[in-house]
């Protein structure tokens, strides 16, 4: 019977072995899987930041196209005015002046269609942008939560194992007749000198 407690003890020893494993094996995955969020909201932030400078680009050459559009207006109503003034016409009365003033209404009218666009499409990346921001804050909220879950996992593997090893104890100390724990008092016999 002196093998009995020792196979008890490998019988004890397994269980917690186990758990410690399980814990930190629990621990691992999650710091893994928070490193992966947090990766993934660097990379949706990166992504936010180059939609603000998708953004800022676009109303920059809107602007530079509604300046160039409207340089090429004015050059077109100054070759009007030559025009007109080379063919005896007095620009600044009746149709030659009327003509003048659509040309005029007509590159307003064309400035604005380009900056409404650049408008249009700087709010596009505004808008990605936005969803890169929310996508990194679900991204955070994970990993927070990722290793939140990990260590809820180490520790309910902890907690799983010092009770599978209480149950061997227990197991082990009925088996071979110990009370897995110091004897009960019976009296003045336990005194007795011999």
């Amino acid at each position: 019977m002196a093998f009995a407690p020792a196979i008890a003890g490998v019988g004890m020893a397994a269980p917690a072995a186990g758990g410690i494993l399980g814990a930190a094996g629990s621990l691992f995955s999650g710091q893994a899987q928070s490193n992966m969020y947090n990766y993934q909201a660097g990379i949706a932030q990166m992504n936010a930041q180059v939609a603000q400078q998708n953004a800022n680009y676009a109303i920059a050459v809107g602007g530079i196209q509604a300046e160039d559009s409207g340089l090429k207006t004015r050059a077109e109503v100054g070759r009007t005015i030559a025009a007109q003034g080379a063919g005896n016409i007095d620009p600044n009365s009746g149709s030659a002046k009327l003509v003048r003033g659509s040309e005029i209404a007509i590159g307003q009218e064309n400035q604005s269609v380009i900056r409404s666009d650049a408008a249009k499409r700087a709010y596009g990346f505004q808008v990605q942008g936005a969803e890169d921001t929310a996508q990194a804050g679900l991204y955070q909220m994970g990993a927070s939560t990722a290793q939140t879950a990990g260590e809820i996992g180490a520790i309910t593997s902890i907690v799983g194992g010092a009770g599978s090893v209480s149950s061997k104890w227990l197991q082990g100390s009925s088996s071979f007749g110990g009370g897995g724990g110091s004897q009960p008092y019976t009296g003045a016999s336990d005194y007795a000198i011999y």
